[in-house]
This record gives structure tokens, C-alpha cells and sequence, in this order.
């Protein structure tokens, strides 16, 4: 017999790892899609790598899986990769010995991918960066790897400084600077020793005089050399400082420039990669972080620079639910949508109309039961005040004692058992 298991049981009795990665079912332009989720603190090289290829449907995970390993995964783009470079045949050309040997590599790169992969961006545009034998990858893949850390080309001289350098070049620079700073800052120290031993600027100079031969018979730069290295690690430092979060609007105008409607690429920043999409003109990223497990949320809208954008659902629509009961009924609909879409095939494609309702029948009450239980209960209703009470006046003076005395007497006559007025 069939065992129907709820979707957010089956979830539960898995525990997310760096080595076991949970599958999300979507809509993807009306079709149904399954994507994988980002554990706490894991590696994103890979999974921005599958997803792109999962929204393409170049290669299907099954669908009666809710988590796939990690050594699945490299099983599976290995596999494709291989199926998909096969076109030039035994052929004894150059290229079909740099293609064997780019696959080669590849292959040998895919099982590291767990602990990131060597990137290095360069300043002068959305698509340079350093090339390595890493980047082999994405090429043999056919994704783009895109990022939105740029030198705006209206600042001459940080251009021109920077268009050319990749970040490891950038971070030598600022290395030299700050050396520079500290031989600087030490001669400075010394002038000022020998001034004040000697007692006269005269004595100072001709110590300065006397440590400059030392030092370039040492072979130390010269004075000259440090204030050009400090003028441009000046210059690098304030466009760090200015581009912090590694996307410049340079950097983002670039990228709606490059990137073609509805394709689909790869999207790196922070030493984190994104599964990008441009669609009617707008820029999105998947959200691949495990808090969007069962959420409705799928894209994210890249437009600002600073963080503050905008979660859209399977539709690119913007998020607007008030409420997690509206986000959980919009999960349970695109697991419906996934579960009744046609032409993808798998096991659940082949279940029975009655199972199909009763997995969205139990899925449904899991979700109103979760919602409940996560529901305050409603404060109990106060009783209303008499209307009197509420709209009675202070009393005055006199009226205070009269009340005084009744409350005295009340207390009196609480201590007697019987009391007969006169």
C-alpha cells in the first residue's frame, strides 16, 4: 500500500546540514520547478549552480524527494556536464583538447565545492573577473557569473585607478599604503628624537640626510614612492568605504544593461551567490535561505544598493500578506500548482486524483493548525463600567467628607453581627 506523509512532517524529521540540502517546490512561468534552500552557514556555489540549471529544466531532481546530499548534487551536474560537452567527438582539433581539459577540470572542482569556491571580482565591469580554473565551471555550464561591484567611470581618477584591478590587487595596494604609513609615521618619530636631543632643527636635518642614504641602499621605496602609494590607497579606501556592500549604482545600471530579459545567470556579492533572473525589465534573485522553506516568497527584487528591497511571490508580485495565515495558504497553493502542473513526469505526477487531494487536504490543516496554535488568544472582555460611573463628577470638598463618614460607618457596622436603628 501507498504511505501519503504530510509535506511539514516529513520535513521535520530531517535535520538541514552543509551536506544535506532541503528541496522547495515553485511555479516558474507556469510550470512547476523545484529549487534547493541554503542550510545555516552552508556553501551557495553549488546550489546557485543547480538552481539555474533546475529553473532551466536542463536537470530534474525527483519528486518524491524533499532533501537531496550533497554528493547527489555533484553526481548530477557532473553527469550533465558530461552529456552536454560531447559535441566534439573524437576529433583531435585544439579546442576539443581544451574542452576535455577544461572538463577534467571541472570534475575535479565539483566534489570541493562545499567549502566555496575562488572568485575574484574586478572593478571595471559587471562580468570581469579573474580568471581561474574554477570559472571553467560556469563556462562549460553555459551561466554567467555577474556582479555589481563597479568603478564608475565619472570618477576619472578612482577609474582609472581601479578599472584594471581585481580585488586581491586592491587589497595589496591598501597593504603597501598602510606600509607606507608606518615608515612614514617612523621617520617622522625619529626627526623628532634627533630634534629635541640636539636641540636645533639643523641637527634634525642632517640626521634626515644621514638615514635617506641607509634607506635606499636598504632598498626601501623612496619618499616619493610612499606618497604615491598613500595618494592611491587614499583613493581605493574611499571607494571601499563608499561601495560597502559590494553593488554600486554603477554597478547595478551595469547589470540592467548586460543581463537579457528573462535570462537566467549567476549573481555573486559578499562571498555569497545568487541564482539571478531579469524579467520585464526588473532584476531578481532567488531566495534560497531556509527561512523561506514555507514561505510564498520567492524572489527578491534587486534595486537598491543598500538592502532595502522587496520580496515578490512565485508571480513577482510584491509581498503584501499582513499575515502568516495568507502566507501559508500561498505556500499550500504553489505546492498545489507544483503538484497538478503537467509534463514534468516523476512519482507524484502518477498519483491518483483522490491521493492528490489528500495530500493537499492534510497539508492544508497542518497549516490552519500551525497558524491557530501560533495565534494569541484573545484577551478576556472587561465588563463595562456603569455609564454613571463613568461620567459621575469629582466631588467637591464636602461631598469627600460625607463619603469619608458612610465608609467609616460601613466599616463599623462590618464588626457587628446585628444592629438595630433607632
Amino acid at each position: 500500500s501507498r504511505f501519503i506523509i504530510n509535506l511539514h512532517h516529513l520535513v521535520a524529521m530531517e535535520e538541514d546540514t552543509t551536506t544535506n540540502y532541503r528541496i522547495k517546490d515553485i511555479v516558474f512561468f507556469g510550470s512547476a520547478r523545484r529549487i534547493l534552500l541554503q542550510s545555516a552557514n552552508g556553501p551557495c556555489p553549488l546550489l546557485a549552480i543547480c538552481n539555474v540549471l533546475l529553473l532551466r529544466n536542463q536537470i530534474k531532481i525527483q519528486q518524491d524527494a524533499r532533501y537531496i546530499s550533497f554528493n547527489e548534487l555533484v553526481e548530477i551536474v557532473s553527469g550533465f556536464l558530461f552529456d552536454s560537452n560531447q559535441g566534439g567527438g573524437d576529433s583531435p582539433s585544439p579546442n576539443t583538447a581544451d574542452l576535455r581539459e577544461n572538463l577534467t577540470s571541472c570534475l575535479d572542482i565539483l566534489p570541493r565545492l562545499n567549502v566555496g569556491l575562488d572568485v575574484n571580482c574586478q572593478f571595471g565591469g559587471a562580468t570581469a573577473f579573474e580568471f581561474t580554473r574554477e570559472m571553467a565551471v560556469f563556462d562549460l555550464l553555459d551561466i554567467v557569473l555577474f556582479h555589481g561591484w563597479v568603478v564608475s567611470k565619472q570618477d576619472e581618477l578612482a577609474h582609472s585607478l581601479l578599472a584594471n584591478l581585481s580585488y586581491n590587487q586592491v587589497v595589496e595596494r591598501l597593504i603597501a599604503m598602510q606600509e607606507a604609513q608606518g615608515r612614514q609615521q617612523q621617520q617622522t618619530s625619529q626627526l623628532a628624537l634627533a630634534s629635541g636631543e640636539d636641540g636645533s632643527a639643523s641637527a634634525a636635518a642632517h640626521a634626515a640626510d644621514a638615514a635617506a642614504p641607509s634607506a635606499d641602499a636598504a632598498g626601501a621605496p623612496s619618499a616619493e614612492d610612499d606618497a604615491k602609494v598613500m595618494q592611491e590607497g587614499l583613493i581605493i579606501q574611499d571607494f571601499l568605504d563608499r561601495t560597502a556592500s559590494q553593488l554600486s549604482y554603477d554597478g547595478l545600471l551595469a547589470l540592467h544593461d548586460i543581463v537579457r530579459e528573462r535570462q537566467l545567470g549567476v549573481f555573486f556579492r559578499n562571498s555569497h551567490f545568487n541564482s539571478m533572473l531579469k524579467y520585464q525589465g526588473d532584476l531578481y534573485l532567488l531566495c534560497t535561505d531556509i527561512s523561506f522553506a514555507h514561505s510564498h516568497v520567492v524572489w527578491e527584487r534587486l534595486d537598491e544598493v543598500d538592502g532595502d528591497t522587496s520580496y515578490c511571490d512565485a508571480n513577482f508580485k510584491v509581498n503584501q500578506s499582513g499575515s502568516d495565515e495568507a502566507a501559508n495558504l500561498a505556500a499550500a497553493q504553489a505546492v498545489q500548482d507544483t503538484l497538478f502542473a503537467g509534463g514534468d513526469g516523476g512519482s507524484m505526477g502518477a498519483m491518483e486524483d483522490a491521493d492528490r487531494q489528500l495530500v493537499l487536504q492534510l497539508m492544508q490543516e497542518d497549516l490552519q493548525q500551525q497558524d491557530a496554535a501560533r495565534r494569541p488568544a484573545a484577551p478576556a472582555q472587561q465588563p463595562a463600567l456603569p455609564q454613571l460611573a463613568q461620567q459621575q463628577p469629582a466631588p467637591t470638598g464636602r461631598q469627600q467628607q460625607g463619603l469619608l463618614d458612610a465608609e467609616t460607618g460601613r466599616d463599623a457596622a462590618k464588626k457587628k453581627k446585628c444592629c438595630i436603628v433607632q
